[in-house]
């Protein structure tokens, strides 16, 4: 079906949503025959959640090209049956219930080791699969304040703000399974054993942590909101309002800080990059008061050569039409059903030999692929009809 760098692998998904769904996008678009395993009716719910374009959620759209859909009611024997048989040929599963779903289903790590023992299987949950949250309810938001992240972003004086994207779906469970799984096949190819990935998106936004927890565990150092180092502790690393919008700097470096206030003709700045306390507040008002001064562009435009770490803070459409982003290719127009086409961003993952391809598959219908994919595990179409016939697919 590929020829990317995943090419040979098989990845059944019963994930819904974003974590999931997120992490087999990218497994899919690096060449892995990715399989949907949906409720027959109902689904993926990403299929009915707006916005849409007529009938098709563009979440559906966005989450589920190059992957195949297959109906399958676990909750019927016969769909158990089927399932621990597809089991047999694939090299990866991923599931988002909470911990127990898929045992009380009879369908769980253990069933299905036993009837794959090479089998990769990822458990994508909010908290783990132990511990004292491990069998609550949450998502995003609730994991991003567990972990500690939500309390850092914001303003001083203003409460937790929510970021723009989800961190703890997309980065602590789907990035998160990408590379457990990947190091679990790797170990796979010299042990000929699956295993079992626990991926917690707590844990995952824990461990983004990194320099926060030792600066705390360390030194008793808490990043406060908006005060912290990188959150707009100090005025070269700040986001500061322009005519037009606002604009960002970066200049951690003495070199990009001193070519800056240089620029700006306040080389008398060149020592406050990290000031703190009252002469901290001073930098920072004499920095808003310069670059309120022009807009983002003129900016851009009269920071271009210096070497200086500045830039626009672009709203969504303008980052999606911006050059910069154009010319890597993150915009891509790939299939639909019914043979049209949409527009999405693309795997970020680049290898110059085997690339990514958005364009294999279209997001597929629910269940469109249920009769070719059963028939490639040995069912005839008779036993197929008659599971449909059913209710089992």
């Amino acid at each position: 079906m590929s020829s990317g760098p995943l090419d040979g692998v098989r990845v059944l998904d019963l994930s819904r949503l974003l974590p999931g769904g997120f992490a087999t996008l990218m497994l899919a678009d690096l060449g892995a025959d990715v399989v949907k395993v949906e409720e027959p009716d109902s689904g993926d719910y990403i299929r009915w959640m707006p916005p849409m374009v007529g009938n098709v959620s563009t979440g559906h759209v966005a989450l589920n090209r190059n992957k195949r859909s297959v109906t399958l009611n676990l909750k019927e024997p016969a769909g158990r049956d089927v399932f621990l048989q597809l089991v047999q040929s694939f090299d990866v599963l991923v599931e988002s219930f909470r911990p127990g779903v898929m045992d009380r289903l009879e369908v769980g790590w253990t069933a299905c080791r036993e009837a794959n023992p090479r089998l990769v299987y990822c458990a994508i949950t909010g908290y783990g699969q132990d511990g004292p949250l491990a069998d609550v309810a949450g998502h995003d938001i609730n994991y991003i304040g567990y972990a500690g992240a939500l309390a850092m972003t914001g303003t001083p004086d203003g409460p937790p703000v929510l970021p723009g994207l989800q961190i703890g779906d997309l980065g602590g469970g789907g990035m998160s399974a990408v590379i457990a799984i990947l190091a679990a096949l790797h170990r796979r190819a010299e042990t000929a054993s699956g295993d079992f990935c626990d991926v917690s998106m707590t844990d995952g936004v824990v461990s983004w942590l990194t320099i926060h927890a030792a600066a705390y565990l360390g030194a008793g150092v808490s990043a406060e909101r908006g005060g912290a180092p990188l959150t707009g502790g100090w005025p070269c690393y700040r986001v500061y309002p322009a005519a037009d919008g606002y604009i960002t700097v970066g200049a951690l470096e003495p070199q990009f800080w001193s070519r800056l206030c240089d620029a700006l003709g306040r080389s008398d700045l060149a020592g406050d990059a990290f000031a703190t306390g009252a002469r901290r507040d001073e930098v920072i008002a004499e920095l808003e008061g310069i670059f309120v001064t022009k807009r983002r562009a003129e900016w851009l435009s009269f920071f271009a050569g210096a070497d200086v770490c500045v830039g626009p803070v672009n709203e969504l459409g303008e980052a999606l039409t911006h050059d910069p982003i154009l010319a890597r290719e993150l915009v891509v127009e790939h299939k639909v059903s019914g043979g049209g086409s949409a527009k999405g961003v693309a795997t970020a993952v680049r290898l110059t030999d085997a690339p990514a391809d958005a364009n294999r598959l279209p997001p597929p219908d629910l269940g469109e692929h249920t009769a070719e994919v059963l028939t490639e595990i040995g069912l005839t179409t008779a036993d197929v009809e008659a599971l449909r016939a059913t209710g089992v697919v």
